[in-house]
């Protein structure tokens, strides 16, 4: 007879130790137990009850002796039915993506024996990344991505030098932890007569492709696994990215009644067992006070849409430094608004592009999993999700998209020119931003989702990245990697704190600064489309000048005059004639509508005090 207590150890995980398998079932029945069975075969080996001595509360934990945790899987009982563990760190293997599950899955123990070697935590700040948010299978899923190992963590590790030559510091997953994507039940005919029923042959439910649902979230996905070991794929993965000096963060969806307990052993798990360097809670009710007061997960990235009930008070006299994240549509919806020139604009952008709260990290996007990706935010007036068979009442009808002047796709050169003026646009204003920048997948080379703003449910080429746009639209990639390399080049651009608008260093100039047709007046009239915003690092030694004119007509906007000994010139321009053009020595230039504009300070050359270009 167990002795009450001694096989009660945190996390509640069904697991191996020195004196046997403990396993762990919260259930309130008094006629449960774990049946074992073979791996390898599915031969059932022995069914074991547990005890009134294995119980405190509604919680049974035994340990059992004589069995290799590697050579078995397991499945509890109790009131009659069978039971997955929801705490199982892994599935038995094999079942295929999407199909239908009708009985509960039995679990296998996920070996912890991996060889790390060297491998660390990069541990990078908010202001130094760059966060790329994929969803496993469809990241990879399409014959177009060229790798071996479609759809699957494998898969990522093949893309990782893409992934690095991009600039990509973090990624960031869908839901990987294990979830039924297809759920079902049998279902009943009518009756024949006589009380007698014949079943009927099961139905599977709509699938669930995103993965937003409750799961058994200690258990990376199999089926996002090429081999029949999906936690050591899982490993590698991370290992491989660490390599790199990148980061993954994970997505988690919790239930409103999801212990708030659980979760804090949930994330600990992970960051133990699987290295991970962060994670997006998403649902309602997340313990973000608890989870931040963590002494182990202090340093771990902790991303929500609700970071106001933390006291960062003490966060800072503990030193655990700035590792929460506010991830909402704040940024989004307003600069896609100026992007396709609404009105009344201008005053929210700027105070969103400086935002760059001191105790938290802020995620700036245009788009992510949900809503339009970018090449359709400029490509579709209005969604079309009539692929989702919910006759197009899913999904947000607010997208503050344009389709630049024909719905869909288009043959027409001007139009498919502008839309790629646009998303560079896009691409400008989300690098210019003081918080950390993420895309979507697939946005760094125009993917389109056809229109569907809320794909949830499909699987299919829809959803799948078609990599064959790289090529097509690679000069969107080149243009978003020089974007990467100009902020990381300038600590002006990933400052950990909001900008100054004045003169603290007394060289004449703000850290930051707005501009109009006048140099250091900002208009922010309701019919206003256009500003400058100015930056200064080096004392005055740099500077950086943004010309942004969302308007449809050419704009005037005046630069301040540059130190003595420097000149303006244009870096980057989402306008390609005006990186064509003679430069010219007048401080107030005009700029064509629908572009963004990036001029540096340049020294002119030994023994040339003017500038002037000598005949």
């Amino acid at each position: 007879m167990n002795k009450i207590g001694t096989n009660y150890i945190f996390p509640l995980i069904t697991q191996e130790t020195e004196d046997g398998i403990r396993f762990c079932l919260e259930n309130k029945a008094s006629d449960c137990g774990v049946i074992l069975y073979d791996r390898v075969s599915g031969r059932e080996i022995v069914k074991i009850p547990f005890e009134p001595s294995d119980r405190i509360g509604n919680l049974y934990c035994k340990t059992v002796s004589g069995y290799k945790a590697s050579n078995i899987s397991y499945i509890y009982y109790a009131g009659g039915k069978l039971i997955s563990d929801p705490r199982a760190t892994g599935l038995v293997s094999g079942r295929e993506y999407a199909s239908a599950v009708t009985e509960p899955l039995k679990a296998v123990i996920n070996d912890s024996d991996y060889d790390w070697g060297s491998d660390e935590h990069p541990r990078l700040k908010y202001e130094d990344s760059f966060f790329y948010l994929l969803h496993v299978r469809g990241f990879t899923k399409s014959p177009s991505s060229g790798v071996k190992h479609k759809g699957t963590y494998a898969g990522i590790i093949e893309k990782i030098d893409y992934l690095y030559d991009l600039g990509v510091t973090c990624v960031e997953l869908q839901p990987a932890y294990e979830f039924i994507e297809t759920e079902c039940k049998p279902g009943i005919e009518p009756s024949y007569g006589y009380g007698v029923s014949k079943p009927l042959q099961v139905i599977p439910g709509k699938l669930n492709y995103w993965g937003y649902k409750p799961g058994y979230y200690y258990s990376p996905k199999e089926s996002y696994s090429s081999s029949a070991d999906a936690s050591a794929e899982f490993k590698d993965m991370v290992r491989e990215l660490h390599k790199r000096g990148m980061e993954l963060c994970m997505q988690f969806y919790f239930a409103p009644d999801f212990p708030e307990s659980e979760v804090l052993e949930i994330l600990r798990y992970w960051v133990i067992n699987y290295h991970v360097d962060g994670f997006h809670l998403m649902g309602m009710n997340i313990p973000m006070r608890l989870l931040s007061s963590d002494s182990l997960l202090a340093g771990t990235k902790l991303l929500n849409d609700h970071p106001d009930n933390i006291d960062f008070e003490s966060l800072n006299c503990s030193g655990q430094g700035r590792f929460i994240g506010l991830y909402t549509d704040d940024f989004r919806y307003p600069l896609r608004r100026l992007l396709k020139s609404d009105e009344g604009q201008v005053s929210d952008s700027l105070s969103l592009l400086r935002s760059n709260p001191e105790n938290f990290g802020r995620i700036n996007f245009f788009s992510d999993y949900q809503g339009f990706t970018l090449m359709d935010m400029v490509s579709y007036d209005r969604k079309h999700n009539e692929e989702n068979g919910e006759s197009g009442r899913d999904g947000s009808d607010y997208n503050f998209s344009w389709n630049c002047g024909e719905e869909g796709p288009t043959r027409k050169k001007k139009i498919r020119e502008l839309r790629l003026r646009q998303i560079k646009n896009a691409y400008s204003l989300l690098m210019l931003g003081a918080g950390t920048p993420l895309i979507f997948m697939g946005d760094e080379f125009g993917n389109s989702q056809m229109g569907n703003n809320n794909p949830y449910c499909i699987d299919s080429p829809v959803t799948w990245l078609d990599w064959k746009d790289l090529k097509k639209n690679s000069e969107l990639s080149d243009y978003l990697k020089d974007l990467v390399k100009l902020r990381k080049d300038h600590k002006i651009l990933r400052s950990g704190r909001e900008l100054y608008m004045i003169d603290t260093e007394n060289c004449g100039y703000p850290e930051m600064s707005y501009h109009s047709d006048t140099a250091y007046r900002v208009s922010c009239e309701y019919y206003s489309r256009s500003f400058g915003i100015m930056y200064c690092e080096d004392k005055g030694e740099s500077l950086m000048y943004a010309a942004v004119n969302m308007g449809w007509e050419n704009k005037k906007l005046a630069l301040p005059r540059p130190p003595k000994g420097f000149d303006w010139r244009i870096t980057y321009s989402t306008d390609p004639e005006s990186l064509c053009k003679p430069d010219t020595k007048e401080l107030e230039k005009t700029f064509p509508g629908r572009t963004v504009t990036i001029f540096q300070t340049v020294r002119f050359p030994a023994g040339n005090k003017t500038g002037k270009v000598k005949k």
